[in-house]
């Protein structure tokens, strides 16, 4: 496996097997962290709702923190929520993109022409990130996506479709790093599965 291709497998995690792993008994929220300055645009008082490590061979790929809006503590699409991620080191903007289209295809169900305006979005939107870097990516309920870098808007989309889709690379059931999707919406560790 070529170093370009390890830095794509820290991005999202996607790895299966025991070479990629959330920290096991990480708690589910990290103590003290304020909300990001840019969630303020979009209301006020919102709260972490858990916050996981995603780990290669030991070493930290990114902190990540899922944040809520006040309301009821349960998680849900119709609401809004922030992904926070906070990078420990580089990895290339094509090649988020392309992990991420292989992803979002993969849990949700998408016409090819649907993949390619979403790959002509993203490639838009992501830049290279380095260690350091923070990307926010806050989900509206009925409006659609934005993204931010280091508390700098980068892109934003109205497509509802593509948001909750991008969003269930880490959040559905059928993402390929259920630790990690654990710790983010604080819930017990899943049971480990044969595969």
């Amino acid at each position: 496996m070529n170093h370009k291709r390890l830095h794509l497998l820290y991005f999202l995690g996607l790895c299966s097997g025991p070479l990629l792993a959330s920290t096991p008994g990480a708690a589910p929220a990290a103590p003290g962290l304020a909300a990001p300055t840019e969630l303020a645009a979009f209301g006020s008082g919102w709260t972490l709702k858990g916050s996981g490590v995603l780990r290669f061979f030991g070493f930290k790929a990114y902190d990540a923190h899922l944040w809520l809006t006040p309301g009821p503590a349960d998680f849900s699409y119709a609401r809004p929520f922030a992904l926070d991620i906070r990078y420990d080191m580089s990895i290339k903007g094509s090649d988020i993109v392309n992990t991420s289209l292989i992803e979002l295809s993969r849990i949700t169900p998408t016409p090819p022409e649907q993949l390619q305006a979403w790959n002509r979005l993203m490639s838009a939107i992501f830049t290279d990130v380095k260690a350091g870097d923070r990307l926010l990516g806050v989900h509206l309920p009925g409006r659609g996506v934005r993204f931010f870098l280091n508390g700098q808007l980068r892109g934003e989309s109205s497509d509802t479709a593509f948001s909750e889709a991008f969003f269930r690379i880490w959040l559905d059931p059928a993402t390929k790093r259920p630790e990690l999707r654990a710790r983010l919406l604080g819930i017990g560790a899943p049971t480990a599965v044969a595969q």
